[in-house]
């Protein structure tokens, strides 16, 4: 896991104090190594976080000279064993044992057509010096980033936002598109940025860039549900999928362990960990005792089951101090707050191991959402009379007050939910990705003409027009909330403290194992994960493949009305800028603090650019 910079220019040749510093801003995610190779119209910069060979030989950026050909690589590629003896087959000698030289020489064999060979997380730039060509690639499910800024012959490339921003030709204007996105998903969709002219190269997407210019392409996208298969057999194909993919992960040259919340993604895969790890397995989580949010019994009864060494750390999380701290990694608004106990997360178990396993994805691939239930039960709704639900049930219903309690054990919150997503799909049946904001909501609170045309999110759920409603929504979800939200936040609040996080349930090949299975795999009569919880029957305890779902979230609506509300309230109105509705906000605020709606997670999302905006200036 490390950091990659870069710039290509035909014009006039790149400065190496651009990629010096650009690589600098990168040194949280290479503590270990750094390096710059130079060509004459390319400068690369690598920070190198070591996990397999340790050695000075395995530094980067790594050339093969013979060939013309560097690379600066970000990630881990778990078969690279496999394709290594392949390639000393072909005659390739290899002088160190790491997976950055296979890569390398796959590409010297392959060029472009590599990456259906990779099973791997990654995001890479290979300068080809004979033909003066740039290729850049990112994994399939987007786990590693990748930005870049383009124009007039010349292309910047990095890791993270703050990172580009050191290069000085670097944009800086704000997308107003952009903002009024991020208001609505918590998050900016690929390609776009918080910059005008910046942007993200998608996962399972690759680029070329010469003196012809930028050219990108789709190289993977997530197969289709195909004819029906024997339900005990894809069980089985799963559960071995599964410990091979984690079997891959468990090789590393440092130490290594797992997050376990207890629920039956995390606990799955620290069970697998455990099966075949020579060691006892050390095993991490947060808890919120005495909150509606606190899984602490799940993770400790998990841990006595499997035999861990188990480490909770307290949720007493120092919300000022992280704040800006965290926003900086993101480099743009970034608003799921669940980032807050991940960072806490990260830096406690950094403190005793390198690399540690997650069960992310899990979810997305298998339909433990509850939304998904919800979508089905939406055209039951819908056959009420009109007025029925306008008149009556809707007013109702939304006149409820709210706690500040987790949604899940919150039955009006569900309520409320429901109904919100029903009015958002009636009003535009593209939009299955989840709002914060209402589109209303957030064109009063920005003032920004959206542009629907231009938003990912819709493009994406375009391509399933036709599909079962719910099959459609998972397939959005994979390429839109788990690339751009769950594993943007993991990547960068554990790389925040030099940490690797691995997900083995988003091996490639498990991945298109479960979208090809039909929906009823995964849901039946209100069962979510249905494939997920029979194939972990023999690791994981029956009280938790039974426990109710618990998200990975903090008890921010109750801290914004205690220990957090003067800073917010200062966050919230002693903005400097113009760029929201302040009435509005204060509208939320207020009804917040009453208790007639919990506006947590907009205050949150609001606080959180407030604070973006304030680094952005500055």
């Amino acid at each position: 896991m490390c950091g990659i910079c870069g710039i290509v220019d035909f014009e006039t040749a790149p400065l190496r104090s651009s990629v010096e510093a650009m690589n600098c801003a990168l040194a949280h995610r290479g503590p270990d190594m750094g390096g710059i190779e130079e060509f004459q119209a390319c400068v690369l910069g690598h920070r190198r976080l070591s996990i397999l060979d340790l050695s000075e030989a395995a530094r980067q950026p790594m050339v093969l000279s013979e060939r013309g050909i560097a690379l600066v690589f970000n990630g881990e590629i778990y078969n690279f064993q496999t394709l290594r003896t392949w390639l000393q087959k072909k005659g390739y000698v290899f002088k160190t044992n790491s997976d950055s030289e296979v890569l390398l020489a796959l590409y010297a064999e392959k060029q472009e057509g590599m990456l259906e060979d990779l099973n791997g997380m990654f995001s890479f730039a290979i300068w080809d010096d004979e033909r003066k060509r740039l290729f850049l690639a990112r994994d399939r499910l987007g786990k590693k980033p990748l930005y870049y800024y383009s124009s007039h012959g010349r292309l910047s490339f990095s890791s993270e936002l703050y990172s580009l921003g050191q290069d000085p030709s670097a944009p800086q204007g704000i997308s107003e598109q952009a903002l009024f996105q991020y208001f609505l998903y918590d998050f900016i969709p690929a390609p776009q940025t918080i910059f005008s002219g910046v942007a993200k190269l998608p996962a399972g997407h690759r680029a070329f860039f010469d003196r012809d210019g930028l050219r990108i392409e789709r190289y993977w996208t997530p197969p289709l549900p195909d004819a029906p298969q024997e339900y005990s057999q894809a069980c089985e194909a799963l559960q071995e999928l599964l410990e091979n993919s984690v079997k891959l992960r468990l090789i590393s040259d440092v130490p290594l362990g797992a997050f376990l919340s207890g629920g039956i993604d995390s606990t799955l895969i620290s069970a697998l960990v455990a099966r075949q790890a020579t060691h006892r397995v050390k095993t991490f989580s947060i808890g919120f005792p005495g909150t509606s949010h606190d899984e602490s019994k799940w993770s400790q009864m998990a841990a006595k089951y499997l035999r861990t060494d188990h480490r909770e750390f307290s949720s007493s999380l120092d919300v000022e101090f992280i704040f800006p701290r965290m926003i900086r990694h993101f480099g743009e608004p970034f608003g799921d707050s669940s980032a807050l106990p991940t960072w806490h997360l990260a830096r406690q178990t950094r403190q005793e191991v390198t690399v540690a396993l997650s069960g992310d994805g899990g979810d997305e691939l298998f339909g433990g959402y509850d939304r998904y239930l919800a979508r089905r039960l939406q055209s039951c709704y819908e056959v009420l009379p009109k007025a029925l639900r306008g008149r009556f049930i809707e007013p109702l219903i939304e006149k409820l007050p709210e706690t500040t309690d987790y949604y899940g054990t919150s039955t009006i919150k569900k309520l409320k939910l429901f109904l919100r997503a029903c009015a958002r799909l009636q009003e535009e049946p593209l939009a299955l990705v989840p709002r914060t904001f209402s589109q209303d909501q957030a064109s009063r609170l920005t003032g920004v003409a959206y542009r629907p045309d231009e938003d990912a999110c819709l493009s994406i759920a375009r391509q399933y027009i036709g599909l079962e409603p719910v099959t459609a929504m998972m397939l959005t979800d994979i390429q839109t909330y788990l690339a751009e939200d769950i594993l943007t936040k993991v990547d960068r609040m554990a790389m925040a403290h030099s940490l690797e996080v691995r997900c083995p349930l988003l091996d490639y090949r498990v991945v298109e194992l479960a979208c090809r299975m039909p929906l009823s795999f995964k849901l039946k009569r209100g069962r979510t994960k249905r494939i997920l919880r029979d194939a972990a029957k023999p690791y994981v305890p029956p009280s938790i493949l039974t426990r109710p779902k618990y998200g990975f979230q903090i008890p921010l609506g109750e801290w914004l009305k205690g220990k957090l509300r003067p800073w917010a309230q200062s966050m919230l109105f002693d903005a400097s800028h113009q760029l929201l509705d302040r009435e509005f906000i204060a509208a939320l605020w207020d009804e917040h603090q009453h208790g007639r709606c919990d506006h947590a997670h907009r205050l949150w999302l609001i606080l959180i650019f407030q604070e973006w905006y304030n680094q952005y200036r500055g």
